[in-house]
C-alpha cells in the first residue's frame, strides 16, 4: 500500500481533501496533544476533509433563514455522519489490508484545555483524554493554514471544510507543507467583527454556539467574520473552487 492508494481510497469514500505527514513533524508538541501519546507505534498522520456545501450558507447570508441548513449540511451532520462514515470506511479498508489505523475526531484543543482530565495511568504519561490539534495536523499534512480569524483555510475551498484524523503504523510518502499564504491579512474578517473571543459567545451574526459535546465552542464559519473571509478569498481568486454567484458579506445583506 502506497500513499496514492490511500488517497484514491479516501476519495472513493467521499473525501474532498487528504494530506499525509510523518509524525516526526509533531516534534515539540506537548504530550497532552501529541498523536504518539494515543498510538505510540504510529508513524504517519493522515488528515481527510469533506467540504461544506456552499449552498448551506445561503440562508444565513440572506438574513432570511435560520442556521438549519448550515448546521445540518455544514456542521453537525457533516461531521457526525458524512465525514465520520468516510473516516470509518477508509480505516476499515486499511485494516483489511493489515495496516493499523486509529481514527480521531477533530476537537477544539483550546476548548479541551479547560476540561478536567483524569489521572495519568502511569508516571510520565499524559492524563486522559489526549486531544490532537486538528488545525496543526491539517497544516502539517499540507492542506492549508490557519487564517487571521482562527479558521482553517485551504486553497481549494477557503473556509468551507471539516476534517478528521487517522494515525497509521505504516510509513507513507508525505505531502509538502503549504508555504504560500492563503490568508494574506486582507482584514476582511476584522472589518466585519472585532474577533473578540468573548464577543463570539454572544454572536448573533451566524455563529453556532455548541454544547458540552463540543466543549461549548463557537463555530465561526457561518458567522460574519467567516463569511467575510470566504467572500474576500473568492473575490481575490485565492480559492480554486469557484461559483458564478459570489459570496455575500454581512454588510451586503439587506
Amino acid at each position: 500500500m502506497e500513499a496514492i492508494d490511500v488517497k484514491n481510497a479516501a476519495r472513493r469514500f467521499g473525501a474532498d481533501l487528504i494530506g499525509i505527514a510523518p509524525l516526526s513533524r509533531f516534534e515539540g508538541v506537548g504530550q497532552q496533544n501529541d498523536p504518539r501519546s494515543i498510538f505510540p507505534l504510529g508513524k504517519t498522520m493522515i488528515v481527510i476533509g469533506r467540504r461544506i456545501l456552499r449552498g448551506s450558507l445561503r440562508g444565513v447570508e440572506s438574513g432570511n433563514s435560520a442556521q438549519v441548513s448550515f448546521c445540518d449540511f455544514g456542521f453537525y451532520m457533516l461531521e457526525d455522519q458524512y465525514l465520520a462514515k468516510t473516516t470509518y470506511d477508509l480505516v476499515l479498508w486499511m485494516e483489511n489490508q493489515g495496516v493499523e489505523a486509529v481514527p480521531m475526531f477533530g476537537y477544539d484543543v483550546d476548548a479541551t484545555a479547560g476540561v478536567t482530565l483524569g489521572a495519568p495511568v502511569s508516571e510520565g504519561k499524559p492524563a486522559p483524554d489526549v486531544y490532537v490539534d486538528w488545525k496543526l495536523a491539517a497544516h502539517l499534512c499540507g492542506l492549508g493554514e490557519v487564517g487571521k480569524n482562527g479558521l482553517f483555510i485551504t486553497p481549494e475551498f477557503g473556509t468551507l471544510q471539516r476534517f478528521a484524523m487517522i494515525i497509521s503504523d505504516r510509513e507513507f510518502t508525505p505531502d509538502e507543507i503549504v508555504t504560500r499564504n492563503v490568508c494574506n491579512g486582507c482584514n476582511a474578517c476584522t472589518e466585519s467583527c472585532l474577533l473578540n473571543n468573548t464577543l463570539c459567545k454572544k454572536c448573533t451574526q451566524g455563529a453556532v454556539q455548541t454544547d458540552f459535546g463540543r466543549f461549548h465552542t463557537v463555530d465561526k464559519i457561518s458567522a460574519a467574520c467567516g463569511r467575510a473571509c470566504l467572500a474576500s478569498l473568492e473575490e481575490r481568486g485565492l480559492v480554486t473552487h469557484k461559483f458564478a454567484i459570489p459570496s455575500r458579506k454581512i454588510s451586503e445583506v439587506k
